[in-house]
């Protein structure tokens, strides 16, 4: 970990509409702690999907000395997509949306004010993204039944229900969305066959449940979890245990550590970081090092 100085400023990227945000007063707070400390900032609010990766890219373009991300993980997620092309350039993070689990990874406080103060105090960290069919991921990337309720989930139930949309979502999944079974293969040379899958770079998963507890972020490897069986009950099954911490001790689940993945079955739902991206096939890789980001000191 290093200081940093912010001689040209720092570029605050906000989501209006992030699931815990109260806006502006918590841009205020920022604010704030940033003018007392004589480092001015840019307030650059997002305008709808996709919006803050040209922000950021238009933050690094601006040449400011930091671009701090003010929402979610999918805000966070569209911030790094442009603040990546230009290695060199720390982020920042404020929690302000449903989970927040990169934040959680970080050991970030929840406070505006606490999270700008960790900022000024300038320390930073490397860690690792993910890389799928050219875009960078902070967390995880999953195939399969979660990837379905990203998709159909509403932007208005996640502002007023929060994570609560998710699982309203996840039973409609559950109802309605029935796979086949694809094969996942991994730069290992091992391939496993499944319902489900997820790739994930971190301990946490929507929240403080782990589905692969022993991921790290600067670690150089991402850690993989395929669901072998895809009936309801099964389903059922692997979210209690998700939410009581035991997915990895189910026999239907089988869990690996690798470099890069591969699933070349096409049309199955993908989410990266808690948004839907598309369909497969996928490419997965780990970026080691790829992102610098202000943390608490160690």
């Amino acid at each position: 970990m290093k200081a940093k100085t912010y001689r040209t400023g720092l570029a605050l990227i906000v989501n209006p509409t992030s699931g815990h945000i109260r806006y502006p007063g918590q841009v205020e707070e920022a604010k704030e702690v940033f003018a007392a400390a004589g480092v001015s900032l840019e307030v650059m609010p997002t305008l709808g999907p996709g919006h803050a990766v040209e922000l950021s890219r238009q933050a690094v373009a601006a040449g400011f000395s930091g671009v701090i991300s003010m929402g979610g993980d999918g805000t966070l997620n569209e911030v790094i997509n442009g603040l990546v092309e230009t290695p060199g350039i720390p982020l920042g993070i404020i929690p302000a949306g449903i989970s927040n689990v990169f934040a959680l990874e970080l050991g970030l406080p929840f406070s505006p004010a606490a999270a700008a103060r960790i900022i000024l105090a300038g320390f930073r960290r490397r860690v690792d993204l993910g890389s799928i069919n050219g875009r960078v991921f902070a967390l995880m990337v999953s195939v399969g039944l979660d990837a379905q309720a990203c998709k159909i989930v509403k932007a208005p139930l996640k502002k007023y229900l929060k994570r609560y949309a998710f699982h309203l979502a996840g039973l409609q999944a559950l109802a309605t969305f029935r796979p086949g079974p694809f094969r996942v293969v991994l730069d290992t040379g091992d391939s496993v066959t499944g319902f489900a899958v997820v790739i994930s770079n971190s301990r946490f998963y929507g929240g403080k449940h782990r589905i692969t507890p022993a991921a790290r972020l600067d670690d150089g490897a991402l850690d993989v979890c395929v669901y072998l069986r895809g009936g309801r009950l099964d389903y059922l099954r692997y979210f209690a245990k998700v939410l009581t911490g035991k997915i990895a001790d189910d026999p239907a689940v089988a869990c690996r550590v690798c470099r890069g993945v591969k699933i070349d079955a096409p049309g199955l739902p993908v989410q990266a970081d808690g948004d839907y991206l598309g369909e497969t096939p996928l490419e997965i890789s780990v970026l080691p090092g790829a992102l610098e980001v202000f943390c608490p000191r160690a």
